[in-house]
């Protein structure tokens, strides 16, 4: 039989690596909570009989994935965090800057994120929610210009958070802080496009919501989504240019 090609003989798993899984099957197995202090360096070190330097690069890699806080002084120390949305907003950040995503596939995806959203909100949003959204919209219309980009863009990730709170589920406010907050980037980057009234769309969307109709509010969305991607492409292929 002819030898097998593209093998590779099997290494180890890095030390720190293991530290990084034992620490994680602590966490699934509920034997150490969110808010829970893991023990020092040094303490880690020997139970796991490793050295420090290994320990501590667990422990960045634990920070970095959101799953640890690590902090300073007398009574610092790696914390258990109740989970951080940042390294996956981050990694789409990443694929959208390097090429990795297109802006075409990020908005479809988003789009069909945001029909779901828009389904469930419609029947479970309260009150509440629409005096939140409202509030937001009315805060909108009064950061219209290049100095406020930054209120603006903060109002823009509130407003997807909003909705998504509606729905009572909390995967899908993950989820949508997820997709949303890379928007951030492109909006400091390319402006504001001064002939739309963002804040009357969204206003459109509310009101449909509201009124629990579906399709409306799903349309309005998606009509605005594609505004938006359209405006970011040109702006994209502008400076380029």
């Amino acid at each position: 039989m002819s030898s097998a090609k593209g093998f590779r003989p099997v290494k180890t798993k890095r030390a720190f690596e293991e530290v990084c899984d034992q620490i994680r099957a602590e966490i699934q197995a509920g034997r150490i909570a969110a808010g829970d202090k893991l023990p020092s360096e040094r303490d880690l070190a020997e139970q796991l009989q490793v050295s420090r330097a290994t320990v501590r690069e667990a422990f960045r890699t634990l920070e970095i994935g959101g799953v640890l806080s690590l902090q300073k002084g007398v009574k610092g120390g790696a914390v258990v965090m109740h989970g951080d949305v940042k390294p996956i907003t981050q990694t789409i950040s990443d694929l959208l800057s390097l090429g990795g995503l297109s802006l075409a596939d990020y908005t479809e995806a988003r789009k069909c994120l945001q029909k779901e959203i828009i389904r469930l909100a419609c029947e479970r949003a309260t009150d509440e929610d629409f005096a939140a959204l409202e509030a937001n919209i009315a805060a909108t219309r009064e950061k219209n210009t290049e100095a406020q980009i930054e209120d603006r863009t903060a109002l823009t990730l509130q407003f997807y958070a909003l909705l998504a709170r509606a729905t009572r589920n909390k995967a899908m406010e993950i989820l949508m802080s997820a997709v949303t907050e890379p928007l951030a980037y492109y909006i400091k980057q390319i402006g504001v496009d001064r002939s739309w009234d963002v804040a009357a769309s969204r206003t459109k969307v509310v009101q449909h919501i509201r009124e629990r109709d579906v399709d409306a509010a799903i349309a309005e969305m998606i009509s605005h989504m594609e505004r938006l991607h359209a405006y970011m492409l040109s702006r994209a292929l502008t400076a380029a240019d």
